[in-house]
């Protein structure tokens, strides 16, 4: 024990004792002196460390070696401690002079939290270039809440975001064992609200006991030490990422709270990139699903016209007077609408069509009498039979453009479909408050597997493709959208082999849904 006195005095002695620095005198095989520092830094007290059958592997692993390579030659190293010590350490030695068998004094200098700062901040530049680039949503907070855990070592992590409007939350991304997931969401209440309230990070060492622990789902993993960073873009709070660890870890520290700040940073960034991205990828389908519906729409009276002009054109003579006007009408009429429904689609009006109006008057029968004159153009050899019942309303209140849009697509459907010299028939009653509407043709008919899907956009029957029917599967679906616009109902009924109908209701007074 007196050499170890007799090495620390003088410069050596303030230094040795002095110092945050961890301080080692040794001979090759022998320490020496253990400072203070090396004491509470590395939990070996002095007695221990200087005594000669204690091993230091357990505390420096394999560092041992580079302190036994220092001891021996001087210079720097860097000493990684292992065993649950977990330290880096860079390390500065050199000779005591003027002694027989002089010993080395080892100075080293902890860099822990250094060394993993600068890792975590090379990792996360690395990351965010993936980040930036990564085009789903789902995966990208996948990929935050995963990069979350590891950079803080923690044993669980969690992302959420939050709607603009209020504090329920729009997406939960968690990182633990399947068998761990909590039963249902948190609520973004005391101590996870923290980060949303107040935009600032909120660490806590336990939260057992908090009084402000609320929120955090009753069936969760068992969890001590907290950290929550905010996710915020354009000082808006569109979520928080927060990491946990069992009661057996330790707290998170400044290093963690530096790493989690970084990456929610980088998060926000991304989250608002791949949202921008959706945005315009949904305004672009949306853009297409226009058009389409549009060029759909239009379809039916540049068919009329055609259907008229090759008329006029062929039997010009044999055509009176009267029934050339009624065709050159029928023509004027099909461009008018073509006209409304191109300015319609230009101006980017919802279904392709002009926007809905106020309720109108509109005449069952003089309604039946412009489908059926229209529809002579669509197909030479069928004909389409109006009807009204005996308690079908003279007329109803809607919306005449959308009414005869919806109409015309069903009726344009069943032509298609109805068999060469038949009959499309269109009947006409009251149903409760309503006016019903039933289109039939007697055609093939609709599998009854596919007649739940004859209403999805682009969706076609397997017989209308195999038969070549021509179409875009778009009809059905714009009847879907303007009955719902319209406040009405839509369904089919169909027998393989017997036919189809169609019907579609209308509320005699409706209110119109934007």
């Amino acid at each position: 024990m007196s050499e170890r006195f007799s090495v620390v005095t003088g410069a050596v002695g303030e230094l040795f004792f002095n110092v945050s620095e961890a301080i080692v005198i040794a001979r090759p095989g022998q320490i020496v002196a253990w400072s203070p520092s090396a004491e509470r830094v590395l939990g070996l007290s002095a007695d221990d460390a200087t005594h000669p059958g204690t091993d230091l592997m357990p505390v420096f692993g394999d560092g041992l070696v580079v302190l036994w390579h220092l001891v021996e030659a001087g210079g720097q190293s860097v000493i990684d401690c292992t065993n649950g010590c977990e330290r880096v350490f860079e390390a500065t030695a050199w000779r005591l002079a003027g002694q027989d068998d002089p010993p080395t004094v080892v100075v080293m200098h902890d860099v822990t939290d250094d060394r993993r700062h600068a890792k975590g901040l090379k990792t996360l530049n690395g990351l965010a270039r993936e980040l930036l680039a990564e085009s789903s949503l789902d995966v990208l907070l996948t990929r935050i809440v995963d990069a979350a855990k590891d950079l803080t070592r923690a044993d669980f992590s969690a992302l959420i975001t939050v709607h603009d409007n209020g504090p329920e939350i729009d997406h939960f991304v968690y990182n633990a064992p399947r068998d761990l997931f909590p039963a249902r969401l948190p609520r973004v209440v005391g101590l996870l609200a923290v980060p949303v309230k107040t935009k600032t990070v909120a660490r806590i060492n336990d939260i057992r006991g908090h009084p402000a622990g609320v929120g955090i789902p009753v069936e969760h993993p068992p969890i001590a030490a907290l950290l929550a960073a905010p996710i915020l873009v354009d000082d808006q709070v569109v979520g928080e990422l927060a990491v946990a660890n069992g009661p057996e870890r330790q707290p998170f520290d400044e290093i963690d709270e530096a790493m989690l700040t970084e990456l929610a940073a980088h998060g926000a960034i991304a989250v608002s990139l791949v949202k921008a991205r959706e945005s315009q990828q949904e305004a672009a389908a949306a853009r297409r699903a226009l058009m389409d519906t549009a060029l759909h729409n239009i379809r039916t009276p540049l068919t009329v016209a055609k259907g008229f002009m090759a008329t006029l054109h062929q039997h010009y003579d044999a055509l009176s007077a009267t029934e050339r006007t009624e065709a050159f009408a029928a023509v004027d009429r099909a461009h008018d609408r073509i006209q409304r429904l191109a300015e319609g689609a230009l101006l980017d009006e919802p279904m392709g069509v002009s926007p809905a109006g106020k309720p109108a008057v509109i005449d069952v029968a003089g309604l039946g009498r412009a489908i059926s004159e229209d529809t002579m153009g669509l197909a030479a050899d069928v004909s389409l039979q109006w009807m009204c019942e005996d308690d079908a309303p003279l007329s109803f209140r809607s919306d005449p453009q959308l009414v005869r849009e919806l109409l015309d697509n069903l009726v344009s459907n069943a032509v298609k479909h109805a068999p060469p010299t038949s009959e499309v028939i269109v009947t006409v009653r009251r149903e409760g408050d309503s006016v019903r509407f039933d289109v039939s043709d007697r055609g093939q008919g609709i599998p009854a597997e596919e007649q739940a899907r004859v209403f999805e956009q682009f969706y076609r029957t397997r017989q209308s493709v195999a038969a070549g029917v021509p179409g875009t599967g778009l009809g059905l679906w714009i009847v879907r959208r303007l009955s719902d616009l319209l406040g009405g109902t839509v369904g089919l009924s169909s027998r393989p082999g017997e036919g189809t109908t169609f019907w579609v209701t209308f509320p005699c007074e409706p209110a119109l849904r934007s």
